[in-house]
This record gives structure tokens, sequence and C-alpha cells, in this order.
């Protein structure tokens, strides 16, 4: 039979401890809440990115909400050391499990931290160019010209090569022109020279003069390298017109622009 007697005592005997484990939740909640808040408005206040912040709030709250049960069922009288073996157990094959995932957050901190680039810049990476609409833990996003979106594992990036044009606010514009070995040079350079000077949109400081160089010997034509700088937003406007209007020009001055040609010649079968 149920001693009461028995149980009443255990029970009256407990509830102190019942007790401290409602105050050490209650108040390891509301100290774990405040130590998220502050930390967040100290990660606002250093600039850092939304989406850093919010990692690193849901680390504090998860590892605050960890040590509050433990402390809870330490207070109750509960044995903690084999939930804590099987929780690092657990850990562990999760963290085996999502070694990639894990790289791949690994990497957005370092991105985060370190921003070789940030939301809007234009970048190039594995042959993709695209602004940079967001960046997650795992991944970042990219939206191409053509209005396509690209998801780029965050590993990816941080191991290979990555170009970020909007790092400064102008950009060079390269084209190359082939020109016919038989052409004067100095009046190609000027014709070349003469068109850039005549587009508005780029820059003419000293740091960004309009260049036009011969930069190499071709099969069958000189390859003159022209070199100009305009503002970010401006590069596609400034390249197609400049590439529509050296054409025009060289063909105003009766220069052409070589091209591959095939002769074939007919041998009649002579008996």
């Amino acid at each position: 039979m149920i001693n009461f007697e028995d149980l009443k005592n255990h029970i009256l005997g407990i509830l102190p401890n019942i007790g401290f484990a409602l105050l050490i939740l209650v108040g390891g909640l509301l100290v774990t809440f405040i130590i998220a808040r502050i930390a967040k408005a100290a990660m606002m206040k250093a600039n850092l990115d939304l989406s850093l912040v919010g990692f690193f709030v849901r680390i504090i709250k998860i590892a605050g909400f960890v040590i509050v049960l433990i402390a809870v069922l330490s207070e109750l009288g509960v044995s903690t050391t084999g939930l804590i073996a099987s929780f690092s157990a657990a850990l562990a094959a999760v963290a085996l499990a999502l070694k990639d995932s894990l790289s791949d957050l690994a990497s957005g901190i370092i991105i985060l931290f370190t921003k070789p680039f940030v939301t809007g810049d234009f970048i190039e990476f594995g042959g993709v160019k695209g602004f940079v609409q967001k960046i997650d833990m795992l991944h970042t996003n990219l939206l191409t010209y053509d209005d396509t979106n690209v998801m780029i594992p965050n590993s990816k990036i941080t191991s290979e090569k990555l170009n970020n044009y909007t790092s400064h606010s102008s950009i060079r514009v390269m084209i190359p022109v082939p020109i016919p070995y038989s052409a004067d040079i100095e009046e190609v350079k000027k014709v070349l020279l003469d068109t850039m000077n005549r587009e508005e949109k780029i820059l003419r400081d000293e740091e960004h003069t309009p260049t036009v160089k011969l930069e190499s010997y071709g099969d069958s034509a000189l390859n003159f390298s022209t070199r100009c700088y305009c503002e970010f937003e401006d590069y596609w406007t400034v390249y197609f017109s400049l590439t529509e209007n050296f054409k025009i020009n060289l063909d105003k001055a009766n220069i052409e622009i070589p091209f591959n040609q095939l002769d074939v010649h007919i041998v009649e079968n002579v008996k």
C-alpha cells in the first residue's frame, strides 16, 4: 500500500528544490533574453551584417537555454552526466552529417566579417556575373543581368577567385580592336582616341585618362587595346557605344577591321 505520510514528507522535502528550479528557470530565461538583446544592440551599433547578427543572437539563446535546462535538472536531483554525454554524441553526429553545411556556415561568417563584398555589389565568380541580393549564412544569392537568381554556397566563394567590380567607384572599359598591318598606326590611334574623347560618360581626370596602345601582333592583324574609365552604372552604356562608334569612325577613315577569309580554288580534274 502507498504510504501517504511518506509521500507527503517526500513532496514537502523536494518543494524547496522545485521552488529553486522554477526560480532558476524563470531567472535564467530572463537573463538569456537580456544578454541576447544587449549583444544584438552592440552588434547593430558595430554595423555588422543583419544575417550575422541574427546568427549570433540565435547561438546566444540556444546556449542560454541549454545551460538553464542543465541547471534546472541538477537542482531537481537529476543526473546530468548522461544527458550531457548524450547531447555531445548527438551534436557530433549532426556535425558529421552536416559537414558540408558547416563549411558553408564557417565561410558565411568569414564573408560577413571580412566583407569582400556587400549586398548590392556586382561580382563575378565561377563565370557568373551578378548583383549580390542577399548574403545568408550558407549561401549568397546573385541576380544576373538576365534576371536569373543564382545561389552559390559560401564555401565555394571563399575557396576560389572572386572579382568585385564595385569595390571602387569607377570601372575600366577595355575593348580590343584589330587593325590590318597596312594601316597607319598613328592614324588608327587618333581615330580611336577621338572616338573615346567624344563619349560623354567616360572619366577624363589625371588618373583616368583614355589610352590607345598597340598590344600585340596577331596572325592577320595588329591588335590595339583601348582603355578608359567610367562610373560603374555606365559601364555597359559606354561599352556598347564605343564598340559601335569605333567601327563607324574607322570606316569613315577608310580603315578596315580585318576578318578571317577563306579562298577556295577549284582545280579541274584533267585526265
